[in-house]
C-alpha cells in the first residue's frame, strides 16, 4: 500500500480522536485525561505482543524507544492542556505547523533536504497561524500580545518541539533500525503509561484521579485509544515507507477539518476565518513536502 494511504488513515483517526479528547476535557482535567488514555491504549496494544520476537530485542533500541516514548508523553499533555483551556479550532491549526518545526529538525539531525520551497513553506504557515490567532481583522498585532501572554498557546507550540523530536526519533526507530512496528507500539504505549506517573506527579496528577476521568467519560476514553493506537499504527507504517516531513504533513492536514468540525460542535466563533487560516498552514505545509 502507498505510503501517502496509511498517512491520510492516520489524519482520518487522529480527527476522530481529537474531537473525542475535546469533549471528554469539558468534564475531566489534562493531566487525569492523558493518563487514563495512556493506561487504556496500553490495554489496546495488548495484541502486538503476539508480533513480538523477544530474542531480537536489544537494550540500546529499547532504550531508543523510551526516550522517544518520553517526548510523546509530555507533548500529549501540553497539547490536553492546552485544548481544554482553548478553542480547538485554535489549538489543532497552530499544531499543523509541525510539519514545519519537524522538517526544520529533520534538515539539521537527518540531513533531509531543504530548499527555497520549504522556506516559502514556513512562511506561509507562520502567516497562517499568525491569522489564526486574530480575533479581529482590525487588530493586526493582537496574535503578539497572544502570543505572549497566553500559557496554554506556549504549551502547544512546546509539544511543536516535543512532537517534532519524536518524529524524527520514530523515523530512526522504524526506519533505520527496521524495528518492526508490533515491538514498537507495545513498547512505547508502556513506556508512556508509566511515564505519566512522574508526570502526573509533577502536574498534580493522581491514580484516583485517572480513576476518576474512567468514572466520568469511560466510552469516550476507550473509544479514543482505539483511535490513537490506531493512527499511531498507520503513522508508523507511512515513516517506513517515506520521510518524516512528508508524512507528518500528511498527518496534520486533519487540522482543516477537526477546525470546521469541531468548531461547529463546539460552537466556536470565528470558524471561517481559522478554516482559511488552516488552509493557508497546509498550503505551506505542501510548498515544503512536494
Amino acid at each position: 500500500m502507498p505510503w501517502f494511504v496509511y498517512a491520510f488513515m492516520c489524519a482520518a483517526l487522529l480527527s476522530a480522536a481529537t474531537l473525542i479528547e475535546k469533549r471528554v476535557l469539558v468534564k475531566v482535567h489534562a493531566i487525569d485525561y492523558s493518563a487514563s488514555l495512556a493506561i487504556t491504549s496500553f490495554v489496546v496494544s495488548l495484541p502486538f505482543l503476539f508480533f513480538i520476537d523477544f530474542s531480537a530485542l536489544s537494550p540500546s533500541l529499547l532504550l531508543l524507544i523510551f526516550i522517544a516514548s518520553i517526548f510523546g508523553a509530555l507533548a500529549f499533555y501540553l497539547v490536553a492542556k492546552g485544548t481544554r483551556h482553548l478553542e480547538i479550532s485554535t489549538v489543532s491549526p497552530l499544531l499543523a505547523l509541525s510539519p514545519g518545526t519537524t522538517s526544520l529538525l529533520a534538515f539539521f539531525v537527518l540531513g533531509e533536504v531543504l530548499n527555497w520551497k520549504n522556506i516559502a513553506g514556513i512562511i506561509f504557515m507562520v502567516i497562517g497561524s499568525y491569522v489564526l490567532s486574530m480575533s479581529s481583522e482590525k487588530k493586526l498585532f493582537e496574535p503578539l500580545h497572544l502570543f505572549a501572554r497566553s500559557h496554554y498557546i506556549h504549551f502547544v507550540l512546546l509539544s511543536l518541539i516535543l512532537y517534532s523530536f519524536g518524529a524524527i526519533l520514530d523515523r530512526v526507530i522504524i526506519h533505520v533500525f527496521q524495528v518492526p512496528i508490533p515491538v514498537y507500539l507495545f513498547f512505547a504505549h508502556l513506556f508512556i503509561s508509566i511515564l505519566y506517573i512522574p508526570i502526573g506527579f509533577l502536574f498534580g496528577g493522581t491514580f484516583r484521579g485517572a480513576m476518576s476521568a474512567f468514572k466520568i467519560a469511560g466510552p469516550y476514553i476507550f473509544l479514543a485509544s482505539i483511535f490513537t493506537v490506531g493512527y499511531r499504527f498507520f503513522q508508523m507504517e507511512a515513516l517506513r515507507l517515506a520521510s518524516v516531513g512528508l508524512v507528518s504533513a500528511i498527518k496534520r492536514s486533519s487540522s482543516f477539518f477537526i477546525t470546521v468540525i469541531g468548531g461547529e460542535l463546539f460552537h466556536e466563533k470565528n470558524i471561517t476565518r481559522k478554516a482559511i487560516a488552516s488552509l493557508v498552514i497546509i498550503f505551506g505545509t505542501l510548498l515544503i513536502v512536494l
